[in-house]
């Protein structure tokens, strides 16, 4: 079934973002793709051409959040699907790490999310209408502690999607948190094409998820009636002991 919606994606050049964006591609949703590399941007161009905005912006700039918003809004008129899909990882232990890294962390995970919504959520109000999507984690429902920084980015999100979704919902607007466990990305530092049949044998033995079961949770979630917010969906490998 095909759409006329308009969907905004960021991270869209790599991993889930990638693989969401060429999914809806496919249903003809008009789409806004975000990216942060402008090589990344500027390949992908190439392969979505119709009705499709391509933006290189550093998410942890407000000006380039705004830009975001206002150049989506003069291409399309309106905004009505925002999948907050970028992010970052952060493993590092706490005596050793980097708190400069943990700042960037916490500006993509969380804060270019609150400032996105913020400058959306206008457009959605005035259409009665939209769907705030966010990429959290496994590591938003349980701290994980190897990844302590991280699992406190995505418990902030999750804080942030529940309380959101209760005072935006008589607007018609939903707020859908899809949380993955381990996905074979370039989050992992992986390259799809040389980790190639690693990605498959992790996939294969239930230690990690295919990026097209977390893109189905996404359309799944989207695709329920307008009276029906499925709030939280949690994915994990079979055997990912979580």
């Amino acid at each position: 079934m095909k759409s006329n919606k308009v969907m905004l994606i960021t991270g869209a050049t790599s991993g889930v973002g990638k693989a969401l964006a060429e999914h809806f591609y496919k249903k003809n949703y008009k789409l806004i793709l975000v990216g942060g590399s402008k090589v990344k941007v500027d390949n992908q161009s190439k392969k979505f051409k119709k009705n499709t905005l391509y933006l290189c912006a550093d998410l942890t700039k407000s000006k380039d959040i705004k830009r975001i918003v206002s150049e989506s809004i003069t291409k399309f008129k309106r905004i009505d699907i925002l999948i907050a899909n970028a992010g970052l990882y952060e493993p590092d232990k706490i005596i050793s790490g980097n708190p400069d890294r943990w700042d960037r962390v916490i500006s993509v995970n969380v804060t270019s999310v609150f400032r996105l919504v913020n400058l959306v959520l206008p457009y959605m109000k005035k259409n009665k209408f939209g769907d705030i999507a966010i990429t959290s984690s496994i590591s938003g429902h349980q701290a994980i502690h190897w990844e302590p920084i991280y699992s406190a980015s995505k418990h902030a999100i999750q804080s942030f999607a529940h309380g959101l979704r209760t005072q935006i919902s008589k607007n018609n607007i939903r707020v859908i948190s899809i949380a993955p466990g381990m996905i074979m990305t370039e989050l992992w530092d992986l390259d799809p094409i040389k980790n190639k049949k690693y990605i498959k044998d992790m996939i294969n033995k239930g230690n990690a998820l295919d990026v097209k079961e977390v893109v189905s949770c996404f359309d799944f979630a989207l695709s329920r009636g307008r009276g029906a917010n499925i709030r939280d969906l949690v994915i994990l490998p079979t055997n990912q002991n979580l």
